[in-house]
C-alpha cells in the first residue's frame, strides 16, 4: 500500500474543514456567476455589487507592467512547489493563467476560466470515446470551450467573455486535467486544478497589487532582478516541503 493511501491523524478534520471550505467557495462561486450575467437588480446581484463592487470590471494595467513582473510569477510558483510542496500544472501554466486573468478582470478572469474548465471537463470524456488524435483533441476541445463561452457573450452581453486567450489557456488546462485524471485518478487531478488556481490568483493579486505597478513603473528592471535572484536561493534549497513536514508532524503524533 502507497503511503499516499493511508489515513493519517488529522487528516479527517482537515476533510471536514475542506469540504466546508469547498462549498463557500462553490456559493460565492455561483453568486457571482449569477452577478455576472444578470440581466436585472436581483438581490444576489446588489449583495455580490456591495461587496465586492462590479465583479466585471477590468485591470487596466499597462502591457509593458504585465512583462516586466512575469519573473516575480515565476517566482511565486518556485515557492510554491519548492518550498510549500504544492502540485501545479508546470511552472508556466500558473502564469498563463495569471495573464488571463490580467486581460479579463480581478472578478471575471477567475470565473470565466473556472467556467470554461468546468465546460471542458465536462466535455472531455465524449472527447475520448471519439479517439482522437492528441492534436485532433485539443482543437476539437478548444473550439468547444470557445463556441460555449461565445454563446454566453452574445446571450448576455458580457464583453469580459471576448478575449480567445483566456480560452485558450484554461482549454490547455482542461487537457492537462484529464492527462493527470488518467495517470493518477481524480482527486490528485482535482488537487493539482486547485492548486494551479489559486496559484494564478495569487501571482494575479501581487502583480497589480499598487506597490508593485509603482516599483514596475520607477524602477523597471528592478523586480526582474529581484526575481532572479530569489529563484536562485529557492532553486538550492534541499530541504522538505511544507506539506511533507506536516505529514510527518501527524504520523509522529500518531506513533
Amino acid at each position: 500500500m502507497r503511503s499516499d493511501d493511508l489515513t493519517l491523524p488529522g487528516d479527517i478534520a482537515l476533510q471536514r474543514a475542506g469540504y466546508a471550505l469547498a462549498a463557500a467557495l462553490a456559493a460565492t462561486f455561483g453568486a457571482i456567476v449569477w452577478a455576472l450575467f444578470d440581466r436585472s437588480d436581483s438581490l444576489v446581484t446588489s449583495a455580490v455589487t456591495a461587496m465586492i463592487g462590479d465583479p466585471s470590471r477590468p485591470w487596466n494595467l499597462p502591457g509593458m507592467h504585465l512583462l516586466l513582473v512575469m519573473p516575480m510569477g515565476a517566482s511565486v510558483v518556485v515557492f510554491v512547489r519548492s518550498v510549500l510542496g504544492w502540485k501545479t500544472f508546470g511552472l508556466f501554466t500558473p502564469m498563463l493563467l495569471a495573464l488571463a486573468y490580467l486581460q479579463s478582470g480581478p472578478i471575471a478572469g477567475p470565473v470565466i476560466s473556472t467556467t470554461a474548465i468546468l465546460i471542458g471537463m465536462l466535455a472531455v470524456p465524449f472527447l475520448k470515446l471519439l479517439n482522437l488524435s492528441r492534436v485532433g483533441f485539443l482543437g476539437t476541445l478548444i473550439a468547444i470551450v470557445v463556441s460555449a463561452l461565445g454563446a454566453m457573450a452574445l446571450e448576455f452581453n458580457q464583453p469580459a467573455l471576448v478575449s480567445a486567450f483566456p480560452v485558450v489557456v484554461t482549454a490547455l488546462i482542461v487537457e492537462r486535467w484529464w492527462n493527470a485524471y488518467e495517470a493518477d485518478g481524480p482527486k490528485k487531478a482535482v488537487r493539482m486544478t486547485i492548486a494551479t488556481l489559486g496559484v494564478a490568483i495569487a501571482i494575479q493579486l501581487l502583480v497589480a497589487a499598487p506597490p508593485v505597478v509603482w516599483l514596475a513603473a520607477e524602477f523597471p528592471l528592478a523586480l526582474p532582478l529581484a526575481s532572479i535572484g530569489l529563484m536562485i536561493v529557492l532553486g538550492r534549497y534541499q530541504g522538505l516541503r511544507l506539506a511533507e513536514l506536516a505529514r510527518f508532524r501527524a504520523a509522529q503524533q500518531g506513533a
